[in-house]
């Protein structure tokens, strides 16, 4: 047991707004380690569904990757999907990855948190969390009620204070569940 085994990062609701992702991001505790690495949930659509599991494979052999390279937190991101690169369901990847992780018995060392644009309400982030995440930044979800705000389509609040009222509701929804 040493110091290094005290190292923690506390956060009040287990729904992380972007500033507090990036915080998490760039975190650099020890030179020339990366802390954090954000690994990408997505897979070549033309493959279909041998894609999908390549993707998946990926994913596993890449969180591997970077435990074995000092990482502390894997990021699992479904962002930059388009055309040619569609998202795993945030469900199935964290579920991959948190198993095969169990697999091999690394679990313990590392947290996950999933940058998802398909958490939309507080059952998909209570869900998340029992599948492995830590924290989920539902990016869509915040982008959307900040479009909203700024479009007069929910009155009296700035994209600010929207964006602070999704994370708070997303919050305590799960921790009253």
């Amino acid at each position: 047991i040493s110091p290094d085994h005290a190292r923690q990062i506390v956060v009040d609701f287990p729904v992380l707004n972007n500033d507090e992702l990036a915080k998490l991001q760039h975190l650099e505790t020890r030179p020339g380690i990366d802390e954090t690495v954000t690994l990408s949930g997505l897979y070549r659509v033309n493959r279909g569904v041998e894609g999908l599991r390549e993707g998946l494979d990926r994913l596993c052999a890449e969180a591997e990757k970077a435990i074995d390279n000092g990482a502390k937190i894997i990021v699992l991101s479904d962002r930059d999907s388009g055309r040619d690169l569609a998202p795993i369901p945030s469900l199935l990847l964290t579920a991959a990855v948190h198993h095969h992780l169990i697999r091999e018995k690394t679990r313990t060392q590392v947290g996950l948190v999933v940058e998802a644009g398909d958490v939309r309400e507080v059952h998909h982030v209570a869900l998340l969390i029992g599948y492995g995440a830590a924290a989920v930044n539902p990016y869509l979800a915040m982008e959307s009620v900040e479009d909203l705000a700024r479009s007069g389509q929910i009155e009296g609040v700035t994209p600010e204070v929207a964006v602070k009222n999704l994370i708070k509701a997303l919050g305590k929804g799960v921790l009253k569940a």
